[in-house]
Parts: C-alpha cells; structure tokens; sequence
C-alpha cells in the first residue's frame, strides 16, 4: 500500500468549536482570522470565561479547556482559506493550539500510531506550529530511530522553529479581532500555554540603544516580563521546557525520513522588542526578511548549520505566513517532496 499524506495544520488554520459543536471560529487577529458572530455578541468578562483555560504546574494536560461551566473547547475544522490548495487526498490532523504543545505532539503521536497506513508510512507536511508537534512527536519515542518506523518524510512548511515575535505581540497586546476587551483578551490569551512555547528563543529583548538585554531578562524567563499581569511561573517553565525539546530538531529525524523546510523570506518579519521604561516588554524594535512570522536568517542562524543543507528558502513574489500553502511555487514543491 503506498504511504499515507497528512496535513498538520497551523495555528491559523484550525477554527475552535465547543462541546455542543457551536463554531467559535478563529478568536485571534490574522488576515484569515474568523471570529464567530456568537464571540462578537458576548461581553468581555464572558469571553474571558469562554476562551480561557486552567492548567496545573507540572501537569502537560489542560485542566479545563474553558472556565464556562459544563463546557469544553475542541478544534474545529481546517480553514480551506489557507489550505484550499492542499490536494483533498490528505488526511488533516486537527488539535487544539492554545495548548501545551507537549500535549498535543503526543495526540499526534498517538494518531500516528492508531492510523499508520498499512504496509505504508505517512507523508507528513507541516505548517506553521504544526511543525513544532511533529518534532516534538518525534522525541517522544524510546528510540530515535523509532520515527522513521512511521514516517517516510516530514516537510516542515514555515515553522517557527526558534519562536517568533508574533507570539510576544499576542501575549503583551492582547492580540484580538477588533473588539474593545483588549485587557480581557490579554488575560485570555496569557492562559494559552502555546503562545509561550513559541516566544523567541533569541536575545529578543532589547534596551533604547538596541543592546540585547542578559539572557536573566529575555522573555522565557519571568523578569523579562517585567511584573505585567496574569505571567505566571507555570507557563514560563512551559516556555524553557518546550525550548528544550525543540533544540536540535533533527535528533529523532533518522534513517531514511526526508526531511525539508521550506520558508519564506521577502517579508518585513519582527526580530526585536525595545523594553520599555518599567521593565514590561514595548513595540517591535527591529525586523528583518521572513514572512511575517518566522524570520529566515534569525531562525536559522539560532538552530544552527546542521539544518541548512534541509532548508529552501522562497522569494518575491511568495506570499505571507498564514497562505505560504496557498502559494504556487510553495504547493509545487510540497507535492514533489511526497514520497510514494
């Protein structure tokens, strides 16, 4: 039987829907971004109660995926305006992307394994935050060399391997579609251990002269946020410990899985923070070419040589972060890079 394709959407490409399978939509700020009409009724401190989730430090699992009584959030469904060019033969893995990511790699490793094509391996393509799961995934297993018994080649489609600013902004912003609850989207979002699991693990934090702050006040330890509200110590170990995970990417990748990451690089992309006067995290100091989400060089002088030989990188005129996989010349290689 021949291998298996699957796609392992991005944070911006899965809606939300709850227990009794009412769509929520998108709730964050994107170009394709979708929030529901019932999000957009409710009054902040019901969005809080909704969207928020509860965690337990040292527990990976969620405790509530929502503070609503007698409700729980699921994924929904991948949203055909960033992956409508995705052939319809590929199987989609869907999760929840506020989550530890940790807790997700393993649902994923855990579908892997339950739907592992017979007398075949999967094709696994990646986008975005996805990727991070599939490496993640990868660790999971005893063995390193284990994955290759599942996996015949994983292309990695934009993926944030060293974090990105985007997270930052979410986080200290209360990144939102437009409503007027930025601080309740700000206490929302800070519940979302993903979002911290994808902060910069680059000297991201800088002081009014563009020096980087000591690695003591970078965003993945607790002083880089400066006392702002709702950071808590918890999420912060999340943060270094998914970091961890996610150094050396290619350390589970072996035998004979293909690996590539296809990335673009002809958009102004966030590098750096500018700290502000209390300590708190400010504007975007700096940028530098990506596509809008993953900075090209930043990532991959941060990860290190051993990954650029597996590294392609897209010019003018591919298109931004969120529909790399709607982009021409990004779903033709995509599709050569299937193994049969």
């Amino acid at each position: 039987m021949a291998n298996t394709n699957l796609l392992i959407p991005g944070t911006g490409g899965i809606t939300l829907m709850d227990n009794m399978g009412n769509d929520l939509g998108y709730p964050v700020k994107m170009r394709l971004g979708v929030l529901s009409q019932e999000l957009f009724n409710l009054p902040g401190p019901n969005l809080v109660e909704l969207l928020s989730m509860e965690h337990t430090p040292g527990q990976i699992a969620p405790v509530k995926t929502s503070l609503r009584p007698g409700t729980s959030i699921l994924p929904g469904h991948a949203l055909e305006t960033a992956y409508n060019q995705v052939p319809g033969n590929f199987q989609r893995f869907l999760y929840d992307w506020r989550s530890d990511i940790r807790h997700s790699a393993q649902r994923l490793l855990d579908f892997l394994h339950q739907e592992k094509p017979v007398n075949g391996r999967w094709n696994i393509v990646t986008h975005s935050q996805g990727g991070l799961l599939a490496i993640v995934a990868s660790k999971l297993l005893p063995d390193p060399n284990d994955f290759a018994d599942l996996v015949a080649s994983v292309t990695f489609v934009a993926a944030p391997l060293a974090g990105t600013v985007n997270a930052a902004r979410a986080l200290i912003d209360g990144d939102q579609m437009g409503k007027s609850e930025v601080a309740e989207f700000q206490q929302i979002l800070r519940t979302w251990p993903s979002l911290y699991q994808m902060l910069p693990a680059w000297p991201v934090l800088h002081d009014s002269a563009g020096g980087q702050l000591p690695p003591s006040q970078q965003l993945n330890q607790l002083a880089g946020w400066g006392g702002l509200s709702n950071i808590t110590g918890d999420m912060i170990d999340r943060c270094t410990a998914a970091q961890a995970i996610l150094e050396n990417p290619l350390a589970a990748m072996n035998g004979d899985i293909q690996v590539t990451f296809l990335n673009g690089r002809n958009r102004v992309t966030g590098v750096a923070i500018e700290r502000n006067g209390d300590g708190t995290p400010g504007q975007t100091a700096a940028t530098a070419q990506g596509d809008t989400l993953v900075p090209y060089e930043q990532t991959f002088t941060f990860v290190g040589p051993v990954i650029r030989p597996f590294v392609e990188g897209f010019d003018s005129p591919c298109r931004e972060h969120a529909f790399l996989l709607c982009d021409p010349s990004v779903m033709t290689r995509v599709k050569q890079l299937l193994r049969s």
